[in-house]
């Protein structure tokens, strides 16, 4: 006997069975965690990503010459962001702060520099150079 509310899977075919409990749980996940679940690939193997905490350090490297008061409070978002994509959004605060200290172009290799920690996490489309 079905639970109530239970739609279950009606399907035989057992790779939308997969992609039906993948795409549960991945909402399960993004409703706890405010992040999705990595996702399978066609092979069946799952996208690395890296832990936030180590994005965070590499986001915090970039900054690690910058000592102004701009930067403290940078440093500050990066340590309280919930998500990758919330610590993405600070690209822009972080170039500001290292073009501050030395010059637009060390800024922009450095930003650059964080485009492989956001793989798997940012939409390839978003991970775009400076």
């Amino acid at each position: 006997m079905p639970l109530p509310g239970w739609s279950g899977v009606t399907s035989s075919n057992p790779s939308s069975s997969k992609d039906w409990q993948e795409h549960k749980v991945n909402m399960v996940i993004r409703r706890i965690f405010g992040v999705s679940a990595p996702r399978s690939s066609k092979s069946g193997q799952t996208h690395h990503r890296l832990p936030i905490e180590q994005i965070r350090h590499s986001l915090q490297t970039v900054l690690h010459d910058c000592k102004d008061m701009r930067t403290q409070r940078v440093i500050y978002q990066i340590n309280i962001a919930r998500t990758p994509a919330d610590l993405w959004l600070l690209r822009s605060d972080l170039h500001q702060c290292v073009a501050q200290e030395h010059n637009q172009t060390e800024a922009a290799e450095r930003i650059n520099s964080l485009i492989n920690v956001f793989e798997g996490w940012v939409p390839a489309s978003q991970l775009a150079r400076i």
